[in-house]
């Protein structure tokens, strides 16, 4: 379905679903004791930082991704501190 170019209003709101990860990741990364008190334990909040960080890497392999100015430092790092915390 990547045959279909996306809308630039679709492009906006792919881009603004990313931000949501990127916000819940590092704020969970900085704090995770809301995020615990809301799954319940740690195996489930590392689930949901997987959810978030395979969302941001499939996005990223989308043309649309590649082809936008918008900075990608942001998605990049988030990918990367969500996995460390997954690991930990």
């Amino acid at each position: 379905m990547d045959d279909i170019e996306p809308t630039a209003d679709e492009i906006a709101q792919h881009f603004s679903a990313m931000d949501d990860s990127v916000n819940l990741i590092n704020t969970t990364v900085a704090d995770d004791t809301d995020a615990l008190e809301m799954y319940g334990d740690a195996a489930e909040v590392k689930l949901m930082i997987t959810r978030n960080t395979d969302h941001l890497e499939i996005q990223a392999r989308k043309s649309w991704y590649s082809d936008s100015s918008k900075a990608k430092t942001p998605y990049t790092d988030a990918v990367t501190a969500g996995k460390a915390y997954v690991a930990e």
